[in-house]
């Protein structure tokens, strides 16, 4: 049962220590993996979280996104960039809406060779705040779902009623097949060290994760 709960003056909630643009989480989540990470994952929780900069010079036409982390909408003709200073990682996995192809698609690209169920996302969400709480407060939680509207024609209360941290959840209308749930960390330590990513332990998962093949292809 949800305890505390706190709305900031840019519309995110804080629910027990960690910040959410959109809740609840998903009832389920699901991930295309390498078996050898995904085993790891289920039996020690290790979480290695992908740092934006990175994402934005993967040349992946799938899986890489060369403006991930920047917020952008268009006004009257004119464009309105945000972007974050500190360093931002984030762990993502798609909603169980998307697709068998889409899942495949992924997994060809990224040579995935199994996809890992998480059967209760709030848990490991809560899994991952405990961890962060021993491990590094300087990092700041922050999940929600991802918006497919980067680039959009917007009115001047559309702009200025976006959400703390947007831009690290909005990505072109073109991945919208991903359906992503995104699980964010920024580095508010101001020492501005830009890592490749951030490596978390937060305990064997088996109890709420499940690793199975990936999907026959309906077509």
């Amino acid at each position: 049962m949800t305890e505390n709960i706190t709305t900031t003056q840019s519309g995110t909630m804080i629910i027990d220590g960690v910040e959410y643009s959109t809740y609840p989480p998903p009832e389920v989540l699901v991930k295309a993996m390498e078996r050898r990470w995904a085993d790891k994952l289920l039996k020690h929780g290790s979480i290695r979280f992908g740092s934006l900069a990175t994402y934005r010079q993967w040349e992946n036409a799938v899986l890489g996104d060369p403006n991930d982390g920047e917020g952008k909408f268009r006004m009257d003709g004119h464009s309105y960039d945000i972007g974050s200073i500190n360093p931002v990682y984030a762990w993502c996995a798609s909603m169980p809406t998307i697709t068998t192809d889409r899942t495949l698609l992924i997994a060809k690209h990224g040579m995935y060779d199994c996809v890992v169920h998480v059967h209760e996302p709030l848990l490991m969400i809560q899994r991952v705040r405990a961890a962060l709480a021993k491990s590094n407060k300087s990092l700041e939680f922050h999940c929600a779902e991802v918006s497919y509207n980067r680039g959009v024609e917007v009115d001047k209360q559309a702009l200025n009623s976006q959400k703390f941290h947007f831009n690290v959840f909005q990505k072109d209308p073109g991945f919208s097949p991903d359906r992503e749930y995104r699980l964010s960390l920024t580095d508010n330590s101001f020492r501005f060290v830009q890592k490749n990513f951030v490596d978390l332990v937060v305990g064997g998962c088996s109890d709420i994760m499940s690793i199975e093949a990936l999907p026959n292809n309906t077509m």
